[in-house]
């Protein structure tokens, strides 16, 4: 059994790394700077690459979340 200092130490590691997770996803969906003036745009393979990643991102940022939840339950029922 985790004792509530190994708890929140989990706690603590898993909200750091979900707020990485939120930023990176946040960059990843953000829109590629438009070309200026004969500049060339992201690329469609370019666009697409962005999206698989954006995806994983949010696939992580989940699974994050849900071990956050059971941190948070296992904390909660240790001090019931």
């Amino acid at each position: 059994m985790e004792t509530e200092e190994e708890l929140n130490k989990q706690l603590e590691d898993i909200v750091a790394k979900i707020g990485k997770a939120e930023r990176e996803l946040k960059a990843l969906r953000r829109h590629p700077s438009e070309s200026s003036k004969g500049k060339p745009g992201a690329s469609f393979i370019a666009g697409k690459e962005r999206m698989i990643e954006a995806a994983e991102a949010a696939k992580q940022l989940d699974t994050l979340k849900q071990r956050e939840h059971e941190i948070r339950a296992k904390f909660h029922s240790d001090n019931h």
